[in-house]
């Protein structure tokens, strides 16, 4: 049993919730293949999801439409880039992510939580999913610079244009329903949120990725595309993970306990051993450019050129060589290995390791404490589905109210 750090004596670890692909069992390197039918190289040990992504050469983005997005005449944004380019863009973004200033966003934050769970009534359920949207809408669009349109609205196109799989190229009516769907969405987002944002950037630069992007010449279709790839790493991924920990903190009364007892140390420490067991992005996807070297347990295994390799970080951050004992336990506090997260590898690693992590961790733990403040339960779990392109949940349907005298 994990003894927790925090006073409460030692805790009991409930279990994961979701378990899709089954547990990862043999070596921590295998050739499988995908859904697609293409062959790849599945890797589940933390060592070696943890050197693929440290590889500074050899190896690009594959995953989130990495491979298609090479076929289109564009600027690639952050998310695809490698090299200097990519040294270059995180260089000059990081100042948005540095402790000080995300700890700068923590006034906004809690006045925006109290505002948004002040909503949840007795009389009717409230789904969880659309507030925690509205709250990484309104936060994420603070970093980026999307503050000149309705947050609510922002929020409602960027959940349309993200339902389902936006890269897929489903030729049914079904498909070509959602495909106009998407582009109304996008065409949308640009001209109420997008372009308004870069025009009172062009009058006034403000300390925000857009004024950056404009200083460093992006157009403005560019600029728009970033805002899509910070929307989907900022938005639609903390929303997710609010909604996960809501879960777990709603249906196990000792987790519940432990939380609204906790100081921010604590609270923070339950959130990212959620995230670990819990990661929002199951798997992330490279392309090899020149053979790797991967060493496991049973000797090197050499992944040619050209191999699409698969990183499994649900089953990394399970990983009980990293981790140790109960690993699809959710035990606050675990001891880890000096230079592992507490979240392990759900905010990747190396050099595409997500700059918001920081800023995730903090706003969820900011939204859930105003809102375990109040006597809440939940109306049943959350439907899931499984999202193709960041291959983790998405929750939805997660009712949520204020207790009665009859509950």
């Amino acid at each position: 049993m994990t003894e927790a750090p925090t006073t409460g004596g030692p805790i009991r670890c409930p279990v994961r919730k979701l378990e899709p692909d089954g547990r990862a069992t043999g070596p921590g390197v295998a050739r499988t293949t995908g859904a697609d039918g293409e062959e790849r190289w599945r890797v589940t040990s933390f060592a070696g999801v943890r050197q693929v992504l440290r590889t500074a050469t050899g190896t690009r983005q594959a995953g989130f439409g990495g491979d298609q997005l090479r076929e289109v005449q564009m600027r690639s944004p952050i998310l695809y880039l490698e090299g200097t380019q990519h040294r270059r863009q995180r260089k000059a973004s990081a100042r948005f992510f540095a402790p000080a200033v995300i700890e700068g966003y923590r006034p906004m934050m809690a006045t925006l939580a109290a505002d948004l769970v002040s909503r949840v009534r007795s009389d009717r359920s409230t789904d969880l999913s659309d507030l925690s949207l509205q709250m990484a809408a309104r936060v994420a669009g603070r970093v980026v610079g999307l503050t000149s349109s309705s947050a609510t609205g922002m929020a409602r196109r960027l959940n349309t244009f993200f339902t389902g799989d936006p890269l897929t190229r489903d030729r049914s009516l079904h498909g070509r329903l959602q495909a106009a769907r998407r582009a109304t969405a996008v065409a949308r987002f640009f001209w109420l949120d997008v372009k308004p944002a870069i025009r009172q950037r062009r009058r006034r630069p403000r300390e925000d990725v857009i004024s950056q992007l404009l200083e460093q010449g992006f157009s403005d279709v560019d600029i728009l595309t970033e805002c899509l790839t910070y929307a989907a790493a900022g938005m639609v991924t903390t929303r997710e993970f609010i909604v996960m920990a809501a879960w777990h903190l709603l249906d196990d009364a000792d987790l519940l306990r432990r939380y609204r007892a906790g100081d921010r140390a604590a609270r923070a420490d339950v959130l990212a051993e959620t995230l670990r067991l819990e990661p929002v992005v199951g798997h992330l996807l490279r392309r090899t450019e020149a053979d790797l070297s991967l060493a496991t347990d049973t000797g090197e295994v050499v992944i040619p050129a050209g191999a699409l390799v698969d990183l499994d970080i649900r089953a990394a951050n399970a990983d009980p060589a990293t981790v140790g004992g109960e690993p699809y336990g959710l035990c606050p506090g675990r001891t880890l290995p000096s230079a592992v997260p507490a979240a392990v590898m759900s905010f990747g690693d190396g050099h595409h390791r997500c700059p918001g992590g920081p800023l995730a961790l903090m706003e969820a733990e900011v939204f859930l404490s105003a809102l375990l403040d109040r006597d809440v339960v939940a109306d049943g779990p959350p439907r899931v589905t499984w999202n193709p392109v960041s291959q983790g949940y998405d929750l939805r349907g997660f009712g949520i109210r204020l207790r009665t005298g009859t509950d």
